[in-house]
């Protein structure tokens, strides 16, 4: 859940040797509105926005998500 209580914070390994966090970013703007018709917040084209990774011992990871797109 996001700070704000209004949306979800959804942490992707990207590959940067393949494309740019722009292009990452687009690409996965566009398969999110594909497969969940939601939106993404279009401020996080920005890299240097801040997200800080909290430690979570009971973080849950789908294991049926693949680390390749």
């Amino acid at each position: 859940r996001s700070p704000s209580g209004d949306g979800l914070k959804w942490v992707i390994s990207i590959d940067l040797q393949r494309c740019d966090h722009r292009t990452w970013f687009i690409d996965l703007q566009n398969y999110i509105r594909e497969a969940y018709m939601a939106e993404v917040d279009p401020a996080c084209i920005n890299l240097s926005r801040a997200c800080f990774l909290p430690w979570d011992a009971s973080c849950y990871i789908n294991p049926l998500i693949s680390n390749e797109l």
